[in-house]
């Protein structure tokens, strides 16, 4: 369901925009044979996005065999998927989701790949270490702020009761656009505890956290944010 659908009247805001990095890809078929001289047992390659994945289909003649595919939602693990790996998705997609899969539970010498962008992701990758893991970040594309917002249509200041907001970046580069003092009256929906913490440290005060970053949960939370605007009372 989009929010259309849903009879939400939304306005879609690009802030960054995702390149990928050519010389971080271009050492990707050194790194990928490294793996065939690894004598862990299993190796696991977490894909953390869309563009990740993108990457790995590319290179699906270099991996392993005995290597095994996460995705850290149904858009990334359906690029896995329909090019013919074996993907193991978490029924929350986020950071969480994926720490709470039994597979990544019990990983004492196991090999882990992250495949993402540059930068975020700590709490995944302290987790596993902390858990015995040895870890390694491939870091292959990078996120840049747009000279200027790009929007799915005019709107005005006055006509915005929520933001929604799927990243720590994405907040961060809302406050770098947007008037701060206006940003922090609104209602924010989040995705985690770890992407309010941040909108609360930059002085947001009413946010409410999505049980994940799909549209639906998105959608739902939504919902329930204009039922208690218009029945305070029973709230």
């Amino acid at each position: 369901m989009t929010f259309n659908q849903a009879k939400l009247d939304a306005v879609a805001c690009g802030l960054i925009d995702t390149v990928v990095d050519e010389a971080a890809i271009a050492q990707l078929a050194v790194k990928t044979a490294d793996l065939h001289q690894s004598i862990a047992a299993d190796i696991y390659v977490i894909v953390t996005s869309t563009v990740a994945a993108q990457q790995c289909v590319l290179m699906k003649n270099q991996w392993p065999k005995r290597v095994c595919f996460f995705a850290v939602g149904a858009s990334t693990g359906s690029i896995l998927e329909s090019a013919g790996f074996a993907v193991v998705v978490p029924n929350e997609p986020r950071t969480e989701g994926l720490l709470s899969l039994p597979e990544l539970n019990s990983v004492v010498n196991k090999r882990i790949v992250i495949m993402k962008g540059f930068g975020g992701r700590e709490l995944l990758h302290h987790t596993l270490v902390t858990r015995g893991a040895e870890v390694v970040e491939w870091e292959v594309y990078k996120r840049i702020r747009l000279d200027t917002p790009v929007y799915t249509q005019d709107w005005q200041q006055e006509q915005i009761r929520c933001i929604i907001a799927t990243s720590g970046e994405v907040i961060q580069a809302a406050f770098d656009y947007f008037d701060t003092n206006w940003l922090k009256t609104l209602n924010w929906i989040v995705v985690s505890q770890r992407t309010a913490e941040i909108a609360s440290k930059l002085g947001v005060s009413q946010i409410s956290i999505s049980r994940d970053a799909s549209d639906q949960a998105l959608i739902q939370c939504a919902q329930q944010l204009i039922t208690r605007a218009r029945h305070p009372s029973e709230h």
